[in-house]
């Protein structure tokens, strides 16, 4: 622990986002009461979006107070601390797919736009992704950019988060997929996917073969 985290935490103790118990921002109690999402085989016959090419996530937001609360406060409190227990999660799922096997994979944070990520300070897309690195010693692969300020997509209906998200994202010039890799584009929550496909969607105009959603939680549309 670096010396001001250090100081930090004597003075300001972190408190559980969940049951608010002193002593981490996600206590072991309530990791212990969390619902993590068995791996079910992503089937090609269900497929429900047309670029992305399936959903990963660890578990379902609406069973999850817990987590509902600690995505919340990593997102909009700035509690960057919380990414570590959900890249442990998300790691585990990959761990868990056979597609993964003997395959090279490629972590893409969804970026923020320049003004939202001035506003907030980070991006959380890019905390997870971060952590994920570590624990799977992948390279990260920032290849996106997000070139329009669109509305918040939590407050707006189904049919106009896509609309909101059409042509937002740019694929950087110097992207070179690798044949046969895996891209992960990693975010926080999954409620309609319209983020994840607008993404997969410059992705895939770009060469990339094949791209699916890494979230935390997916959530009911």
């Amino acid at each position: 622990m670096r010396p001001l985290e250090f100081i930090l935490n004597t003075l300001f103790p972190p408190r559980c986002s969940s049951c608010k118990q002193e002593g981490a921002f996600l206590c072991k109690s309530c990791q212990k009461e969390l619902k993590i999402k068995p791996i079910s085989p992503y089937k090609k016959k269900e497929k429900e979006f047309e670029y992305l090419d399936g959903v990963i996530y660890g578990m379902d937001y609406e069973e999850n107070p817990a987590v509902q609360a600690a995505v919340k406060q990593f997102k909009y409190k700035y509690t960057k601390e919380l990414g570590k227990s959900f890249a442990k999660v998300m790691n585990t799922k990959i761990g868990e797919l056979n597609m993964t096997k003997n395959k090279d994979i490629e972590l893409v944070p969804v970026p923020l736009h320049k003004k939202r990520y001035n506003q907030r300070g980070f991006n959380q897309a890019e905390v997870l992704v971060d952590y994920l690195a570590k624990e799977r010693e992948v390279e990260i692969t920032p290849v996106l950019k997000r070139i329009r300020n669109t509305s918040q997509q939590a407050k707006l209906k189904k049919e106009q988060r896509h609309l909101n998200l059409k042509n937002a994202f740019l694929l950087n010039t110097n992207f070179v997929h690798k044949k046969d890799n895996i891209i992960f584009l990693v975010d926080d929550i999954c409620t309609t996917g319209a983020t994840l496909e607008n993404c997969a969607k410059a992705l895939k105009n770009g060469g990339a073969e094949k791209v699916y959603g890494l979230v935390i939680a997916r959530a009911n549309k």
